[in-house]
């Protein structure tokens, strides 16, 4: 990662009011309009996912600025619950992780899929950075990116990590893996 003022670490007990409430502060508009907001349902929906499988907590500058949920599975990576606060958008945090992400996904061949709300303004961050509508239904549009080939993946995959950190964490179970890149602390 080319910024050492970002960090990821897994997302521990003690995050998981902070990881309902970055979902509900940078989603809350689209769900919303979508759907409509019903605390208690939102709230169910959230444990059910904080139980199935909880998201790493991003930092920026030692503050909690986000979540992310990078999956790397056999045949592919699957990113989801992206989520930055309002407030520290715009400032390459996201296009940082995602870039970090995609890197990972170029050196192992691995195609990457994500899917949002739509009006989710990170979709323009997805088609420059590779990635193409594969599907749209009304409330949800899905993306993929193939993964880059040649001299240029190959040259990406060995640049080296920017942040403070140590190798790359694996866990998981089955096929399912989480990959904490190098710079996830």
């Amino acid at each position: 990662m080319s910024d050492d003022r970002i960090a990821v670490y897994p997302a521990s007990d003690a995050d998981r009011d902070f990881s309902y409430q970055v979902k509900k502060t940078a989603e809350g508009d689209l769900v919303r309009r979508w759907f409509g907001w019903d605390e208690a349902v939102q709230s169910d929906f959230f444990a059910n996912e904080w139980i199935e499988r909880r998201p790493s907590i991003i930092w920026f500058e030692g503050t909690p600025v986000g979540t992310v949920d990078v999956r790397e599975l056999e045949d592919r990576m699957e990113i989801g619950r992206f989520f930055i606060l309002p407030e520290y958008q715009n400032r390459g945090i996201g296009s940082t992780i995602l870039n970090e992400a995609l890197r990972r996904a170029d050196a192992q061949g691995l195609v990457v899929r994500l899917a949002f709300l739509n009006g989710n303004r990170a979709a323009s961050l997805y088609r420059r950075n590779g990635f193409r509508l594969v599907r749209r239904t009304e409330t949800h549009s899905y993306m993929e990116r193939r993964p880059e080939r040649g001299a240029e993946a190959r040259q990406k995959s060995r640049q080296p990590y920017g942040c403070r950190a140590h190798r790359g964490r694996l866990s998981g179970e089955g096929d399912s893996r989480t990959v904490q890149p190098d710079c996830y602390r």
